[in-house]
């Protein structure tokens, strides 16, 4: 049974400062604490509920396993519906940058569900390196943790000051922004290694606009009856398709 303390830290790793400071953070669902541990990170706790503990037991027995009612699964949860398993996790350290063929970097990306859509989206097309500005969400926020389906395990993801991210990549490095007015995607011969600038729907790239060398953007089907613009993480998609597919 968790005691009150314990579930009153659980709590405040809805908030950056707590995670930042404690070094942990919070992941649920049998899917998505699964992923996790199969992507090497190391659990401080796993709450599992009563009816559920013996398979997990079975499964993972040298793991830190804890048994508990639906209510108090429900107090160690950030979800409307808990489901199963509530862990802590160690937020891992960051490996040191090394450069790939493509890098994505995200620019102001502030709503959790994009980022994490995001990151699920470079897990499938195999790219490994996302770097953040530090005006980004974060990405162990329980949103994003959870729209990952454990993908944030599988990733380099950095955060960088915007005029500490230029010395990350190689001179030869050919950076790529989208915009609504740039060069067609379509007629765009990619160049390698590349680094792929994505930002905001709302406000574009603000903060990194001085690294892009080459505009591109995604034509519309059809400019006189579209939307105004592409959600961020639905654009950051196309790209990558794009990229890894042509």
């Amino acid at each position: 049974m968790p005691t009150p303390a314990e579930i009153k830290f659980f709590r405040t790793l809805r908030d950056k400062k707590a995670r930042e400071e404690s070094g942990f953070f919070v992941a649920e669902t049998p899917k998505v604490v699964s992923d996790m541990l199969a992507g090497g990170l190391r659990p401080e706790k796993i709450y599992v509920l009563h009816e559920a503990f013996g398979k997990w037991k079975q499964q993972y027995s040298g793991l830190p396993l804890e048994s508990v009612s639906a209510k108090e699964l429900e107090r160690l949860s950030f979800l409307k519906q808990p489901h199963e398993v509530s862990a802590l996790f160690s937020i891992p350290e960051q490996t040191e940058f090394e450069q790939q063929k493509t890098t994505i970097i995200l620019d102001d990306i502030s709503d959790p569900g994009n980022m994490g859509t995001i990151i699920r989206t470079a897990h499938w097309f195999g790219i490994q390196n996302i770097v953040c500005t530090e005006n980004c969400v974060d990405i162990y926020n329980p949103k994003v943790v959870q729209s990952t389906m454990g993908s944030i395990a599988r990733l380099n993801i950095y955060n960088r000051k915007p005029a500490d991210i230029l010395i990350l990549f190689k001179k030869e490095t050919h950076f790529y922004g989208a915009f609504m007015n740039g060069q067609n995607i379509n007629e765009t011969i990619f160049e390698f290694p590349a680094a792929i600038i994505i930002g905001s729907e709302a406000h574009g790239i603000q903060s990194l606009s001085s690294l892009v060398k080459h505009r591109i953007s995604i034509p519309a089907a059809n400019n006189n009856d579209c939307p105004e613009s592409l959600n961020a993480s639905v654009a950051a998609a196309i790209i990558m398709n794009y990229i890894c597919c042509t």
